[in-house]
Order: structure tokens, then sequence, then C-alpha cells
């Protein structure tokens, strides 16, 4: 009789995205008070210690899921603009670049980033308990509690690249720590309440909808001067 082969030791980088991508379909599946860490080690093909090893709670878990695409988006996004130097393209072709991947990504995780705005973290109970399971404590989590100076340090990474972007231009801006934090919180607001704010022909119009965002981000109310 043969003897089962034993499946390959996975890297603790391969084990977080099956965990991360795993939790993101279930929360929005479901939502967040329906799952439990259980049901997504199972939905990854990991062990419930595997999971609690990585990311210690449920809540830890959630913010990762929420706001890990969009600090890729940005490592990603900062990295191809360094590596083209600076002065890179036109301002409206790099603002726009931005807003429509920005956009895009925000729209895809749409019901995650909702769901973080309305949960309170501090005071709610996201522990495994509210599901019915109990937690593994057999091994310390390799990360702390979820800390929002983990986003900032991705609007600091992007807030460095624009003035270097600006110096070299020679440009006469508003304070980018500002207007960085400001394009994100413009084009967040617009995913999230999107149906509040728009009929239906403006909202589902995306190309229309990041042009003008674009353009809002780089000149305010004003329209563009005529090239002519």
């Amino acid at each position: 009789m043969s003897r089962p082969v034993p499946r390959a030791r996975r890297s603790s980088a391969t084990v977080r995205s099956l965990v991360l991508d795993a939790s993101r379909e279930l929360f929005a599946e479901r939502g967040y008070d329906r799952v439990s860490t259980r049901d997504i080690a199972d939905r990854a093909g990991v062990t419930h210690a595997q999971v609690f090893r990585h990311f210690g709670t449920k809540a830890n878990l959630f913010v990762d899921a929420a706001y890990q695409p969009f600090a890729d988006f940005v490592t990603q996004y900062v990295a191809r603009w360094a590596s083209s130097g600076h002065p890179s393209d036109t301002p409206a072709h790099n603002t726009e670049v931005f807003v429509r991947g920005l956009y895009d990504l925000l729209v895809e995780n749409r019901k995650l980033l909702v769901m973080l705005a309305d949960h309170d973290l501090a005071h709610h109970d996201l522990s495994d308990h509210d599901a019915g399971h109990d937690v593994d404590h057999g091994a310390g989590p390799e990360r702390s509690n979820p800390d929002p100076s983990s986003l900032r340090d991705v609007f600091d990474r992007l807030e460095q690249e624009v003035v270097v972007e600006v110096q070299a231009r020679g440009e006469a801006t508003m304070d980018i720590a500002y207007a960085v934090r400001f394009t994100f919180a413009l084009v967040y607001g617009v995913v999230a309440l999107g149906e509040a704010l728009f009929p239906p022909d403006r909202w589902t119009d995306r190309e229309a909808l990041t042009t003008e965002l674009s353009g809002f981000v780089l000149r305010g109310s004003r329209r563009p001067t005529s090239t002519r």
C-alpha cells in the first residue's frame, strides 16, 4: 500500500495570501458577524492555528483584508512612478492613473470598506466567540493588534513621492500631506456613497465619473483652459 505524499510546507507569505483572499470572500458574502476564523481557515485550506498565528484575532484579519489591497496598490503605483524618474508624465496623466486605479480598487472592495467604517473596532466584540467558536490560543500571533499607523505609512510613502515630483517640476501647490489624503477621501466617499450621491446613469458611468474626479483633484471646479 502506497503512503500518501506529504504536502509541501507552504511559506508564511503563501499562507497569509490564502487567508486574506478567503477572508475577503467570506466577509463580503456573509458580513463580519457571521464569519468565524474557523470558516476562514476552512475556505483557505489552512489550519485554524495558522490563522491565529499570522493575524491573532478576527479583528486584525478583517482590517488587513480591507486595507491590504489599498496598501499594495499604492506601493506598486509609487514603485512604477519612482522607476520612471522625476519629473515623470504630465500631472493630468499621473492623477488619472491614480484616481482610476484607486476607484476601481475601492469599488471591488466596497463591501469590506463600508463594513469597516460601520464597525467600532475598539469597542465591538470582534472575537470568535460571537460565531460559536473558541479561538485557539496555543500559539502567539506574529503581529500586534491593528494599528492605524499602518495605513498612515502608506499615505506617507505616496506623499514623499509626490513631493519629489512637485519639486522636480518646480510647481507651487497646496500642502502635499493634505492633498494626498484629500484625494483618497474624495474617491473613497464617492465609492462608499455612490447611489446616494448620484442618479443611476451618473453612478454607472465609470469613465465619466473618474474623468471628472481626476479633473476635480487637479483643478477644483474650474474647467481646463483651452490650448488653442
